[in-house]
């Protein structure tokens, strides 16, 4: 995610070489992912970031074992800039990568449902695993994060047994 390389279209909210947003929101929610994911904060490309959500999402974020965050997806980005400032992260990246992926589309709008791991690259401890459930919204040929609220599965502990977390 080298911020040289980008065209005027992608910094206008579309992808690099293409004249259309993400075909589908899978694409979208995929693209965070990876998007997020570097080798320090100046290796992501945040106004990349900010251009998939809408100006007024929520996004819900686990903060604390016992406390979730709600956010502006201004307020995500800059709290995601503050974790890529500890030491650890600094020195080595951070990779988000989807484990599985449950998908319901409805002419313009999207409910999708990750299950993803995230790592300090390099660190000795495991990575963490946790679920995103994201609200999308086609708006003029665009697909735009309205929403995303996130829950971290504690180590050892796995989903419950039900046909509807099957995925």
């Amino acid at each position: 995610m080298c911020l040289a390389s980008l065209s005027f279209g992608l910094l206008n909210g579309q992808q690099a070489g293409s004249d259309q947003w993400y075909k589908s929101p899978e694409e979208l929610i995929r693209d965070i992912y990876v998007a997020v994911s570097g080798k320090n904060s100046e290796s992501v490309n945040w106004q990349k970031v900010r251009s998939m959500f809408i100006d007024e999402a929520v996004v819900i974020l686990r903060t604390s074992r016992d406390k979730s965050t709600q956010f502006t997806a201004d307020g995500f980005i800059k709290d995601f800039k503050d974790f890529y400032q500890y030491p650890e992260v600094q020195a080595n990246g951070f990779a988000e990568k989807i484990i599985r992926m449950k998908t319901m589309v409805y002419k313009d709008i999207a409910f999708i449902a990750t299950v993803y791991s995230a790592e300090i690259t390099g660190s000795q401890r495991p990575p963490t695993h946790g679920i995103d459930l994201w609200l999308l919204s086609k708006k003029d040929g665009l697909w735009k994060i309205t929403s995303v609220v996130n829950e971290v599965i504690p180590a050892g502990e796995e989903l419950p047994d039900e046909p509807e977390w099957k995925f």
